[in-house]
């Protein structure tokens, strides 16, 4: 066959075969508008054209309609455009504006949409996953009718390139996007990988395998079902035995059953100890497979390793961060992946992974946790002042490298004067993004500052303004500006780690005064010998300052020391929290004063804990808490907070065919989202299958109300919020019509930890309403309760019915809930 006559598209890749020019069917014309809504970083926002798609049926854009006005003033009107030569818009009102594109089926047929450079697509009015960095990782298998078929686009950064795609093989394996570990020579064990697998059919796949061979080695993995119409992103298991350095192929497998269904041959890196490395692990979160690298180090001591967990920046793989580092003779370099190399500025998913990470090394690697460090460039620059703030008694000392301090300083977004009781809930919701708030926990820890003066990404003022601001308060900081520097000199300086070195963490007993604030306990709790379990007012800022001295007194009759330690606690927002006296075993007395309340004779809890709760006013000693179905560090909102815990997306079957599939496509979308964003796996399952006992632990996400999920009496019965078609209760208050969307979450009360999130609404407009996944940002807060009408896509707050957040009994009463009844 003459390869002239043929095209590689990307699908050709990922197929690893090639596809026919004629079978390709570029989508080149269509009409365009630009941005006109309002709001970033945020779940309330305008957006006009979205507006008009909820408010009307097979909503479809005339040529020279105006939508509204531009931060510019100007009016914007769709307008008729044309793809460039290859097949690519390119156009700045593709900056968030919008593209639409029509295209007539000849019969009812399914293809592949190949589309990137788009924040998520609207394909016959059903939400698919966006590739806004124009990654080329999504493409969807779509069932098109025979006809006109719509394909209505969000833009992303300014070009879009969209394609239909004949569908070869409707079951396959797609090589591009693996997780996979590296093999090491001084290791003979089982590690995991992941690989997408396409289904392109109208059912689901179930009961599938893989089957890896490696060196002679087979092993098999079952594959978790795929729903129809979507791709996965699924683990297996593959045997590391490889003992000389070299790159090697394994054979990956698709079965059902008996029968081969696709195969493919991966590259696998062995490696020794002496280069940097990646290892895998399912991670808790998602149950999804996720990698993090490793610069070991060249240890010329005896002492436990320090950990130096470092941060990369935006669009930088953590193999490539770990590869920047030389090996150090001390401690181990571990560079976590934010679950994406743009992923979640470090913050909410970014955050957790993180944090998972630093565990799992600290226990692979036996590091020292007193000597455990933190750094990062660029956004791993302000990850390292976003961590380091969150969990500042993990950290010896940190060192932010060319990075700002606040999501929102860099994204020119401060707080709004005298905001209103329904803005203020949002605000409180984003409390763990306001670095500054949270800074006095700065105190705990080194920090070494570093920037260039010429930094054209990430402006030097950003390190400046720290510097001045920590300089009021902090004792032990650095700071260092290179001179001509633009935003990339390296992340390598000896000067960091030789700061590095001469900070510890000290012991519990050694430290005479901190302080310790978080947005809420289920961001972060603890810190050395203190844990915040409850607050008075939810996602207000929470915290303690603490103050310790040992005095000593002399028995002359019996010539010995009574040794008197004095804890004192100043508490903000304090409902409950935890004191561990471990480290008061030496004292003979031990006294506590909790604000005003003093408490003597505490010895006998000094080899363990401490309960303190505010009753009345005032402070007594407590049980540890019995009831876990209050709200803890365990689980304690936000709306966010139901997206992690290995959740599984439950979607309902018992609605109207029209409800029943936005159910199943908003469900999908979500997962397809969280896979580009943070290199997710949800399971999706029907109400139907769902069971408590099968996924025992694990959150929920439900689509769908009471009317139509039938999982909704198993999760929801006990709720104080109710939805059902046409209605929906918050206690004794109702708000009737088909126009309302709903986001809550509240505990899996058979669960310590799980939590149920519910993406909802009382009718196609509502459902319609809640489509929109903004929640994967980070910045953008969600209190428990929001419920909200098409119109916040026209009038921004006006939109917004209810907001607000459950008591710590998840009850309303207890809570802080604004309601706008009219």
């Amino acid at each position: 066959m003459n390869l002239k006559s043929l095209s590689i598209s990307v699908l050709a890749f990922f197929y690893s075969f090639i596809v026919l020019a004629q079978d390709t069917i570029p989508l080149t014309k269509g009409l365009i508008v630009g941005a006109t809504g309002e709001g970033r970083r945020t779940i309330i926002y305008t957006d006009p054209v979205f507006y008009n798609f909820i408010s009307e049926e097979n909503y479809e854009p005339v040529e020279h309609d105006s939508v509204g006005v531009n931060r510019k003033g100007d009016v914007e009107k769709w307008e008729a455009v044309t793809a460039d030569d290859k097949g690519v818009f390119k156009d700045r009102k593709l900056r968030g504006g919008y593209l639409f594109v029509t295209y007539n089926a000849p019969a009812a047929e399914v293809k592949i949409l190949e589309i990137s450079g788009h924040s998520e697509v609207y394909v016959n009015g059903a939400p698919r996953g966006g590739d806004v960095y124009n990654k080329h990782l999504t493409f969807h298998p779509i069932a098109l009718k025979k006809g006109k078929n719509t394909f209505l686009v969000k833009g992303g950064r300014g070009q879009v390139n969209m394609q239909l795609l004949p569908v070869i093989k409707p079951i396959a394996l797609l090589k591009r996007d693996m997780t996979i570990p590296d093999f090491l020579t001084t290791e003979k064990d089982t590690k995991t990988g992941s690989i997408r697998v396409l289904n392109a059919t109208v059912k689901p796949l179930k009961n599938l395998k893989i089957i890896t061979e490696s060196n002679g080695q087979i092993l098999e993995t079952k594959v978790p079902s795929i729903t129809p119409l979507t791709m996965r992103k699924v683990p297996y298991l593959v045997q590391d035995n490889y003992t000389v350095k070299d790159t090697v192929r394994v054979k990956v497998k698709l079965f059902d059953g008996n029968k081969l269904i696709d195969e493919s041959s991966v590259l696998y890196k062995v490696k020794t100890l002496e280069q940097f490395y990646s290892r895998t692990f399912i991670s808790d979160i998602d149950g999804s497979v996720q990698y993090f690298s490793v610069k070991e180090g060249d240890l010329k001591t005896e002492e436990k390793p320090a950990m130096f967990l470092s941060l990369h920046g935006a669009s930088v793989e953590a193999r490539n961060q770990a590869a920047s580092y030389k090996a150090k003779d001390w401690g181990h370099v571990i560079a976590p992946t934010n679950r994406r190399n743009y992923g979640f500025d470090w913050e909410d998913w970014g955050r957790w992974d993180a944090m998972e990470v630093q565990a799992i090394a600290e226990k692979m690697y036996g590091t020292d946790p007193k000597r455990t460090y933190l750094t990062g460039h660029s956004m791993g620059g302000h990850g390292t002042w976003q961590v380091g703030v969150t969990f500042p008694s993990k950290w010896a000392a940190i060192a932010p490298i060319s990075g700002w301090y606040s999501l929102f300083s860099y994204a020119n977004k401060e707080k709004k004067e005298n905001p209103s009781a329904l803005e203020k809930m949002f605000e409180r919701a984003s409390h763990a993004s306001y670095t500054l708030e949270l800074s006095k926990n700065y105190l705990q820890q080194g920090i070494y500052i570093q920037h260039g003066d010429a930094d054209d990404v990430v402006p030097v003022e950003q390190a400046r303004f720290m510097r001045n601001y920590l300089g009021d308060y902090h004792p032990d900081f650095a700071y260092l500006e290179y001179p001509d520097k633009k935003h990339w000199f390296g992340i390598d300086f000896s000067t960091i780690f030789d700061y590095f070195k001469w900070h510890t963490i000290p012991e519990n007993g050694d430290v005479k005064t901190f302080e310790f604030r978080t947005a809420n306990p289920g961001v972060s709790s603890e810190s050395r010998y203190i844990t915040l379990y409850q607050q008075e007012k939810q996602f207000e800022f929470t915290g303690v300052k603490v103050t310790q001295n040992i005095r000593s007194e002399k028995q002359i009759k019996k010539a010995e020391f009574l040794k008197t330690r004095t804890i004192n606690i100043e508490t903000e927002n304090l409902k409950k929290f935890k004191l561990d006296l471990k480290h008061t075993i030496a004292s003979d007395t031990i006294q506590v004063k909790v604000d005003s309340t003093m408490f003597d004779n505490l010895a006998i809890y000094k080899t363990g804990d401490v309960w303190f709760e505010k009753q009345n006013k005032s402070w007594v000693l407590v049980e540890k808490p019995s009831n876990t179905l209050e709200k803890s560090p365990l689980r304690s909102g936000n709306f966010k907070e139901a997206f992690k815990n290995n959740m599984v997306f439950v979607y309902a079957t018992k609605g109207t065919r029209e409800e029943n599939e936005w159910a199943f496509n908003k469900a999908r979308f979500d997962a397809e989202t969280f896979y580009y964003r943070g290199n997710g796996a949800i399971d999706i399952v029907s109400d139907k299958d769902f069971k408590l006992s099968k996924y025992k632990d694990r959150s929920v996400i439900i689509y769908g109300n009471a009317t139509t999920n039938g999982a909704w009496k198993l999760l929801l019965a006990d709720s104080p919020i109710q939805i059902k078609r046409n209605e929906v209760k918050v206690g004794t208050k109702s708000f009737k019509g088909a126009d309302y969307g709903v986001y809550f979450t509240y505990p899996r009360t058979d669960s310590k930890m799980a939590a149920v999130g519910v993406v909802s609404g009382t009718g196609i407009k509502g459902f319609k309403t809640v489509t929109p996944n903004r929640y994967f940002s980070s910045g953008v807060g969600i209190p428990d309760v929001m419920i909200f009408t098409p119109s916040t896509y026209k009038e921004g707050l006006k939109g917004i019915k209810a907001a607000g957040f459950f008591g710590n009994d998840w009850s309303l009463e207890k809570g802080d809930i604004q309601l706008e009844m009219n």
